[in-house]
């Protein structure tokens, strides 16, 4: 009888401790691609070590996750970061869908140097104007 008790405490201290952990599942896409998914994008939540990435199909998944409000940052190289606010509940399984937007660059002042006579060359598009310095 003791050892079907102490059988039962174990297997019901257990499950106690699983029960404040989730999951969050996700999918994350290139806008500037019509939404095709984002092959290998980093993904990091806030306050763990680990860094995971997203597959072929630009899905994720992060398990064992305390309950609770966390913070998800999602990255890619030429694209810009975002970070979202993710709840996370007992034993559920949060999912998450965004779209990540290719980073725009302005070549309105471009500085180059004049390698003949190392001088740098500004050029601004706004005015049409070039100086010497």
């Amino acid at each position: 009888m003791k050892n079907i008790l102490l059988l039962f405490t174990i297997l019901f201290s257990a499950t106690l401790f699983s029960q404040n952990q989730g999951t969050i599942k996700g999918t994350v896409s290139d806008l500037g691609m019509n939404s095709e998914p984002l092959l290998f994008a980093n993904v990091e939540l806030k306050g763990f070590e680990t860094t995971f990435q997203t597959n072929f199909h630009g899905n994720f998944e992060i398990s064992d996750v305390k309950a609770g409000e966390h913070t998800l940052v999602i990255s890619y190289a030429g694209y810009d970061t975002i970070e979202l606010t993710v709840l996370v509940e007992n034993n559920q399984i949060a999912k998450i869908e965004t779209d990540l937007s290719p980073m725009q660059f302005s070549f309105d002042d471009v500085a180059g140097m004049d390698s003949a006579s190392k001088e740098e060359t500004i050029v601004n598009s706004d005015t049409e104007e070039s100086s010497k310095k």
